[in-house]
């Protein structure tokens, strides 16, 4: 009977120690699993925070800048800049077709005073070689002249495309675009006005070249005449006698 009570007492005693023990076991295991997940969470919140960053935030538009009267405003400013640059074109082409114009009336000029100034000088030859001279130049002349008139028709097209234009920017609201393109046109206007004045000019100083001309072959006419009056009258007296 001892050694059966010294056996259960002893199996009572190491079952109370393994009672004591357990909590200790269950506590070291929380423990180890909440430093496990600690990590873990933490890991979750960095990932989902750097998800967000990667995720692209739409910027608001702005809405006057897609409106009507914005794409109208940039789509006539480019109209604007369009006939501007065409209007330029034009206006050094023609501005370069009047002046080789003026040089050739120039040149008809110069040989009509020349020819002028030989008339009763030269023999019939002579004269009918600077004739043909003037007239090859008349003929170069009156090319060039076409030329510029062409052009001018073109650039008259030109002009009227800008101030339409300009009219257009106008009534969109486009003051810069308006203003830019009629200052542009006043400037052209002005730059030709003055090359068709010079022009005008040589064709006035043909006019007189050409007049002056005439009246010299007419006093050389009148000259001829007079020096063969004498002849006949002596003439008409031999006959008599």
């Amino acid at each position: 009977m001892a050694s059966v009570r010294i056996l259960l007492s002893r199996s009572i005693t190491s079952l109370f120690r393994l009672r004591q023990c357990v909590p200790v076991v269950t506590n070291s295991r929380k423990r180890c699993w909440s430093e496990l997940l600690r990590p873990w969470h933490k890991t979750v919140v960095a990932g989902f925070g750097v998800a967000l960053c990667a995720v692209p935030i739409a910027q608001k538009s702005e809405p006057h800048s897609l409106s009507n009267e914005a794409l109208m405003r940039r789509a006539v400013s480019l109209v604007t800049d369009s006939t501007s640059t065409f209007l330029s074109q034009t206006t050094y082409a023609l501005i370069e077709a009047i002046t080789e114009y003026t040089k050739a009336v120039y040149t008809l000029i110069s040989l009509y005073r020349q020819y002028t100034n030989l008339l009763g000088k030269m023999n019939s030859q002579e004269e009918d070689d600077v004739w043909q001279v003037i007239i090859g130049a008349r003929v170069e002349m009156t090319s060039k002249q076409q030329e510029y008139l062409k052009l001018e028709t073109t650039w008259m097209t030109a002009v009227s495309l800008s101030e339409m234009a300009g009219e257009a920017a106008y009534q969109i609201g486009a003051d810069q675009a308006s203003i830019t393109s009629r200052n542009h046109v006043q400037l052209v206007k002005s730059q030709v006005q003055e090359v068709r004045q010079l022009c005008q000019k040589a064709e006035a100083k043909l006019a007189e070249a050409q007049t002056q001309e005439l009246r010299q072959r007419a006093q050389e006419a009148e000259g001829e005449g007079e020096d063969e009056r004498p002849d006949q009258e002596h003439e008409a007296y031999l006959r008599e006698d």
